[in-house]
């Protein structure tokens, strides 16, 4: 009875670190669709700032063990800048005749970025392989090189897992370290630090929350510290992804 209360228990030890391994994978299946909400503030001290709330839609139009394409547009923007003294705002929802001569000005500019598509392809693991913005505009193109997804390791992670990602652009390199610091309830949880070369220096610490089933980063939190010719800047990034 003892070794028979014994192997019992041995068994259900085993189940439990057995679940605590997961393989990270974007398990997407064509026709999903994802509500992702952006919230990102960057803060240049005296010389100003930015606070922007942006909404997505994301359609998964192909998904194969090969790769993964998404087609994305806009739905709202919501910002609020400071610069030079004065503070300009800018909202979708406000129809065109309410907004003042800087709002106007300010929705010429975003009108194309909302009327454009994203469409990216990537691979199981998250690697981005290609991003393109049809029609292409530059704002729209500015914004998608300055936004990357985290790469899966390829061997099941655990507690205490790491690993780590570089990418170079726009005369930056940054490195990031990922570390899994909880699995439960389905999630995975992930401690984020990196460090920022180049044209700036800085470092960035954060977490983000996978869906273990279908790999999506479902929220992530950033504070990137940038030092850029003498300029000190704080960008927060806050960003949650729903499927609908």
């Amino acid at each position: 009875m003892k070794k028979l209360l014994l192997l019992f228990v041995l068994s259900i030890a085993f189940n439990t670190v057995a679940q605590e391994s997961v393989l990270l994978r974007a398990n997407y299946k064509k026709g999903d669709t994802y509500l992702v909400n952006l919230d990102q503030s960057q803060s240049m001290g005296a010389q100003g700032g930015v606070d922007m709330k942006m909404t997505m839609s994301m359609e998964v139009t192909e998904a194969s063990d090969e790769k993964i394409t998404t087609s994305s547009n806009i739905k709202s923007i919501n910002m609020n800048m400071l610069q030079g003294g004065n503070v300009m705002t800018y909202d979708s929802s406000t129809k065109e005749e309410d907004l003042d001569e800087m709002g106007k000005m300010m929705s010429q500019q975003f009108k194309p970025m909302m009327q454009a598509k994203i469409i990216s392809t990537l691979t199981s693991r998250g690697k981005i392989l290609e991003t393109k913005v049809d029609p292409s505009n530059p704002m729209m193109d500015q914004f998608t090189k300055q936004t990357k997804g985290v790469t899966y390791p390829e061997e099941k992670v655990s507690v205490g897992s790491s690993w780590e990602d570089e990418v170079n652009e726009q005369g930056m390199t940054v490195k990031t370290v990922y570390k899994v610091s909880k699995i439960a309830a389905g999630k995975v949880y992930i401690d984020v630090s990196g460090t920022l070369s180049g044209m700036g220096t800085g470092d960035v610490k954060g977490n983000l929350i996978v869906n273990a089933d279908s790999g999506v980063q479902e929220t992530l939190n950033l504070v990137m510290n940038m030092n850029a010719g003498g300029m000190e800047m704080k960008i927060t990034t806050k960003s949650t992804t729903t499927k609908q």
